[in-house]
């Protein structure tokens, strides 16, 4: 009797986590079902390994992939302060200061997304997270405006993509 028991809860578990996964699967499928730019192989790829996105509505893979982004964005802030402290070139540093200041705008509004869509204001988080998908454009304008190439073009692909996803995801919402 005590195996049947243990069987019965680990079928229900198996099941529980299965319908986990197809939610985030039908979140993924939904959110990019329209776009020429997010991938559903992008939403699962990068949604899935991260704990919990599994047992989230749409609301909270909102919020998941905002601090996904976020951690990238980070990251390349971090590196172009790395380049800012080696360069002593006043065009290079032009650029890589207005690359940084986009950014960080790009995270300021992303926190501002999060904020609103956990209360409830989900039409003016899509205005803020449009703000924050500019910062890859605003970056990259600001050497090339200088006739340089941006050393962080590449590294801005996965956070820009994570952005416009977070808009799909809220769009699922309004």
């Amino acid at each position: 009797m005590k195996s049947f028991s243990t069987f019965v809860t680990l079928l229900l578990f198996l099941l529980i986590i299965a319908g986990a996964t197809a939610n985030l699967q039908e979140l993924c499928k939904q959110a990019t079902s329209s776009s020429p730019i997010v991938t559903y192989d992008f939403c699962i790829k990068s949604l899935q390994p991260i704990r919990g996105s599994n047992e989230v509505d749409a609301k909270g893979l909102v919020g998941i992939t905002i601090n996904l982004s976020l951690d990238n964005l980070v990251s390349i802030i971090n590196m172009l302060s790395d380049l800012q402290s080696k360069t002593t070139n006043q065009t290079v540093l032009d650029a890589l200061n207005a690359c940084s200041d986009g950014i960080n705008k790009g995270t300021t509004e992303l926190k501002v997304t999060q904020y609103l869509v956990s209360h409830g204001y989900i039409q003016e988080s899509l205005t803020s997270v449009r703000v924050a998908e500019k910062s890859s454009d605003v970056c990259d304008s600001a050497f090339n405006q200088r006739g340089i190439q941006s050393p962080v073009h590449d590294a801005m692909h996965d956070p820009v993509l994570l952005c416009n996803l977070v808009d799909l995801i809220i769009q699922l919402l309004v």
